[in-house]
Order: structure tokens, then sequence, then C-alpha cells
């Protein structure tokens, strides 16, 4: 697999979460995603890190209710933003 790069994910990162925001306005959510902007435009990896790690951790639990709610438009695209993450958290192992 290919290693995500920065520039990349910044041009996926609108639709990413644009697509989280679709589906919930949990402020903890919408807190997580513009600290993610923010600390991907200052290229903070600690912190760019940690929220990655959130963000996922809150996908791991919804994405399975995601798939199955019949009113969830986007099915395809919440599975996109959610390998996204993880392909771009993966890269930051490295």
């Amino acid at each position: 697999m290919e290693i995500m790069q920065r520039q990349e994910f910044i041009i996926e990162l609108g639709g990413i979460i644009g697509t989280i925001h679709t589906y919930t306005r949990n402020p903890f959510m919408v807190g997580y995603t513009r600290e993610l902007k923010r600390a991907i435009r200052k290229n903070d990896t600690f912190m760019t890190k940690i929220i990655l790690d959130k963000v996922i951790d809150w996908y791991d639990e919804e994405i399975e209710n995601i798939s199955k709610d019949q009113y969830v438009f986007n099915k395809n695209m919440h599975q996109k933003a959610y390998n996204i993450l993880l392909e771009y958290r993966q890269s930051l192992q490295s």
C-alpha cells in the first residue's frame, strides 16, 4: 500500500469532515474536526495523531451503525472517509 502524503490528506480533509457532519453534530466530533484542520494547517504531527486517533475511535464505534442505518444516504462516503483516516494515520507511524 502506498503511503498517503500530507498534501493528499489535505485535499481529502474537507470531504471527510463534511461526510462526518452529515451524520452527527456531536460536539466532540465537531471539535475534533475543527482541531484536526488546525493541526494539519500548522503541520503539528503530534496533535494530528492524537486527533486522528479520536476520530478513528469514533468511526470504529459508529461505522457499523452507519452501514445499517436506512436513513444514511452516503454510506460509501463514510467508508471512504474512514479508510482515508486509517491510511493517513498509518502513514504517520513511519
